[in-house]
């Protein structure tokens, strides 16, 4: 495999589209998981998309009404997150008078199950200093996100675990390396990493650096004892 097909891997570039609604999509892809970036003028509605699919959104900028089947949320940027399981409706709309980033992660992997959190809304569940940053999780049965704030000159070392990881660049610019291959991530840039890939995350700027990190399954709160003691924080 060539470096060139290792970066777009690790580093996929994005799918562009733009509905006559006005809204722009950005899609990240590899096998079965997709990151996607929806830029949502004011007025404009949101409807589900694939059914088969389970969806976790975050709103990056902004504000968006969301219903999902017969509960409504007013969520708010990186405090809300829903988590909704396949064949169950999603709607949003953007009531505010300026553009709204919708980030969301869509999944459907043989053998998966996608349950729901209560009410299917997600807080935050804590916030904390870890290896110099401030983070802030949310928690469900299958996944977990993780948004930190990565200092200029702070860096997460290289390191391997069991867990898929999945992130996206929110604020600043920082160096990600997956494997041997690295890569600068700006606003909306995504990384994908499998299980036991090795992986890093340094930023060389002055400026801060902000992230959105995922992990399938959970690693932080539901990681066993024993494997957390084996693996490399």
């Amino acid at each position: 495999m060539t470096t060139q097909t290792h970066e777009r891997l690790y580093f996929p570039e994005p799918d562009v589209v733009r509905h006559d609604s006005g809204i722009r999509f950005e899609s990240y892809r590899r096998d079965d998981t997709e990151v996607r970036l929806s830029f949502i003028p004011p007025g404009a509605v949101l409807n589900s998309g694939d059914l088969e699919k389970a969806r976790v959104g975050m709103i990056v900028r902004g504000g968006l009404t969301v219903t999902v089947a017969d509960v409504l949320k007013v969520m708010r940027p990186e405090h809300d997150v829903y988590v909704v399981p396949p064949h169950v409706a999603l709607s949003a709309t953007n009531s505010t008078a300026e553009e709204t980033v919708l980030l969301e992660i869509t999944r459907g992997k043989t053998g998966e199950k996608y349950p729901a959190p209560d009410g299917y809304f997600l807080e935050p569940l804590e916030s904390r200093k870890f290896v110099k940053m401030d983070v802030t999780f949310f928690l469900a049965d299958w996944i977990e996100l993780m948004v930190a704030d990565i200092p200029g000159g702070g860096q997460m070392p290289y390191h391997k675990h069991s867990h898929e990881q999945i992130g996206i660049c929110l604020e600043g610019r920082y160096e990600m390396t997956v494997e041997a291959t690295s890569h600068e991530l700006r606003f909306g840039g995504t990384y994908f990493c499998a299980g036991e890939e090795g992986h890093s995350a340094e930023n060389p700027n002055a400026g801060l650096a902000r992230s959105l990190n995922i992990f399938i399954p959970p690693r932080y709160h539901r990681v066993p004892k024993q494997e957390e003691e084996q693996e490399t924080t």
